[in-house]
């Protein structure tokens, strides 16, 4: 795990991508951290930048100290810092994160040219209507209720599981979430701005129409904070349409969520913090809503066979999913993407040039599921040198010549009584 920062000068070319108010993001065309191909983004920090970099240090032990489960769950689930960048040493200036698939942005009317370019794809399209959509020009299909409790259940999760390990998002809110479809997955970005709870001194905006009512007398967030704009989170992406951006009217759930939802949501964005429930609470009712609804992809099996074989051999991985319409193999930091299980409904023959743990990972519409299959290891075959000057010479001992004339004499004879 990389905890030494990088030097600006190695990261090579850049390419613009967006300013914020406190940073520039740039994409990272030709540099790679040891042991880690994930495509990357340096986000250059522009303003308070000694906050900046205290909180994005302590973000990257964080994902570091995790256990390899959990580093790959929050992978999954977020662009979490991933090493600082210094300027000179001893100097941060920004940090690299992953940079967001395609999959998270969409196509939009841009304000300026009117020309179709794209955006990311924040949780605010949620809460649009078809008219807004149709006037945004945005390639964004009508959401139904099942993806959007997908997506809210999968965005209580992560939050919880930050909570788990004693760290607060804070700055909760549309703009810091994305989202995307087929299947339906969720993004938190701007994730150095989220604290462990045991930093006394965390500092955590909100975003307007986002601050908890404690937030006058209460000068740290917390899980409540969080729990708090979850709740909104749920009330305003269930009840697009008007005043959603801003509603924390309960009574909109109506015919979205069963009474026993619609009491959940209620305490959460209630002024008794006490009273609120936790991440996990949320999740499980979210989860029962949403397993009443689809049927996600099941591996019942799989296994690598064998674990060890030559460079240029095949390997196989043999399994037995359901419901699944696509699966990506990966083998080390290569993937190999589009397997479709209907034509290897028993298995798939694997070729790789690398050794590296495999993983399989089953896809549908409403999720996806993913098996550790153990390391592939490659040998070398061993150099064959053949020297035709070093064979044996052929050695025949010599004959006499073979002749058929005395043979056919006797062939030629008549046979007596014939």
């Amino acid at each position: 795990m990389n905890l030494v920062p990088i030097t600006e000068s190695q990261l090579g070319s850049l390419e613009f991508i967006a300013e914020g108010g406190f940073g520039e993001v740039f994409k990272v065309n030709n540099f790679a951290l040891p042991d880690d191909r994930t495509k990357l983004a340096y986000k250059k920090f522009t303003s308070k930048k000694a906050e900046q970099a205290a909180s994005a240090a302590k973000a990257v032990v964080f994902r570091a100290q995790l256990s390899p489960a959990d580093r790959s769950e929050l992978d999954d689930y977020s662009v979490w810092p991933r090493a600082l960048v210094e300027d000179s040493p001893g100097h941060v200036c920004g940090l690299l994160m992953p940079i967001i698939a395609p999959d998270f942005f969409c196509q939009l009317a841009d304000p300026e040219t009117g020309k179709l370019k794209a955006k990311p794809c924040e949780m605010s399209w949620l809460i649009a209507t078809d008219k807004q959509r149709q006037a945004a020009q945005i390639n964004l299909r009508q959401i139904d209720a099942t993806e959007r409790l997908i997506l809210l259940a999968q965005l209580v999760y992560i939050i919880g599981r930050l909570h788990k390990h004693a760290w607060v998002f804070g700055d909760l809110s549309f703009k810091n979430t994305m989202f995307a479809l087929d299947p339906p997955r969720i993004m938190l970005v701007d994730c150095d701005g989220a604290a462990a709870l045991a930093d006394l001194g965390r500092e955590q905006a909100s975003t307007p129409f986002w601050e908890p009512p404690e937030s006058a007398g209460h000068s740290l967030q917390d899980k409540q904070t969080d729990c708090y704009k979850l709740g909104l989170a749920i009330l305003r992406c269930l009840t697009p349409g008007k005043g959603a951006s801003t509603s924390k009217k309960v009574a909109r759930l109506t015919g979205a969520l069963d009474a026993a939802g619609i009491a959940l949501v209620d305490r959460a964005v209630g002024a008794d913090r006490a009273s609120r429930p936790g991440a996990r609470e949320m999740y499980r009712y979210l989860k029962a809503g949403v397993a009443s609804r689809i049927t996600p992809p099941v591996i019942n099996y799989a296994r690598l066979l064998p674990a060890f074989c030559l460079r240029g051999q095949d390997a196989r991985i043999e399994w037995s999913i359901d419901a699944a319409t696509e699966v990506t193999v990966t083998v080390g930091y290569g993937s190999l993407t589009g397997v479709d299980p209907q034509r290897y409904p028993n298995g798939f023959p694997l070729l790789s040039d690398t050794s590296g743990p495999v993983v399989i990972e089953a896809r549908n519409r409403f999720g996806r599921v993913r098996a550790d299959l153990g390391e592939l290891t490659l040998y070398e075959m061993p150099p064959v040198n053949i020297t035709f000057e070093a064979l044996p010479r052929l050695q025949v001992a010599a004959r006499e010549a073979f002749c058929p004339e005395p043979l056919m004499a006797i062939i030629a004879r008549p046979v007596r009584g014939a």
